[in-house]
């Protein structure tokens, strides 16, 4: 694998650094350039390039149309350092059949450490002049606590890939998966107050809500309590909670929907 580049670059990744990159987008990127170049360099179908990517064939054909991440894969077809690891999992693919996620991910972080270069990326730019009142202040806030996950992602990560430990790496990818989460919740949430959008729940139907509910609330009672006693304590422990964890917060979004539903009908 390569190392990460030293501070070099700095001129190209300004521009990088005023869009704010977020790791997800350059995860597209990557992929609207693989699909392409496994496309028109190597012949792969649509079907071969969706199975090599783990993608469905309507989202490759959006790849390959550029109607999907179109920018930041031709910037990165300019980056010849972002390209040698674009080269590397082409070669996976062309070895093995097809990436994991994990492959995917420890490139897509090592490409983003080459576009931020030597300094520290601003992910969402702060507005200068902006009077400070209490909407200003909140957002203010809320785009620190942006930065903050996705710096913290990208520490997991890199944690990640460092083990050996195959449990242990699985605990750090989560945690570095969680702060992404949170992160993309976050940028919502502010797009949603600067563009000054009515916030409403949309229209699922209470049926369809309640048949998802009652899936979560089977899936609780094959709960993992049974088998916990059966398997080592420590590490497959921490995941098998983690799991439970997320199952006990799916009923609960679920729910409180419905409530927000109920509200709206009243």
């Amino acid at each position: 694998m390569l190392e990460n580049p030293g501070p070099a670059l700095k001129g190209k990744n300004e521009r990088w650094r005023r869009r704010g990159v977020r790791l997800e987008q350059l995860v597209a990127g990557v992929r609207a350039v693989l699909a392409k170049r496994l496309a028109t360099e190597h012949g792969y179908t649509k079907k071969k390039i969706a199975e090599a990517l783990d993608l469905s064939p309507p989202a490759v054909t959006l790849y390959l149309t550029g109607r999907r991440a179109a920018r930041i894969s031709e910037e990165l077809l300019k980056n010849g350092k972002a390209m040698e690891y674009i080269e590397e999992l082409i070669e996976k693919i062309r070895m093995k059949g097809s990436l994991t996620h994990s492959e995917l991910y420890d490139a897509a972080f090592n490409i983003l450490g080459i576009l931020q270069a030597d300094t520290k990326t601003r992910i969402i730019e702060r507005h200068p002049g902006r009077e400070e009142d209490e909407t200003a202040r909140l957002l203010k806030s809320l785009k620190e606590r942006i930065q903050a996950e996705q710096e913290s992602a990208e520490e997991f990560m890199k944690t990640a890939i460092e083990l050996k430990n195959d449990l242990m790496r699985m605990i750090f990818r989560i945690l570095a998966s969680d702060c992404i989460r949170h992160a993309d919740i976050i940028m919502t949430i502010v797009s949603a107050i600067e563009e000054e959008r009515t916030i409403h729940v949309d229209r699922l139907g209470m049926k369809r809500l309640s048949m998802l509910l009652e899936k979560e609330e089977k899936a609780h009672l094959r709960s993992l309590d049974d088998v916990k006693h059966l398997l080592p304590s420590g590490l497959i422990t921490i995941l098998i909670e983690l799991v439970e964890d997320d199952e006990r917060k799916h009923s609960k979004i679920l729910k409180k929907i419905m409530e927000l539903m109920g509200e709206q009908e009243a």
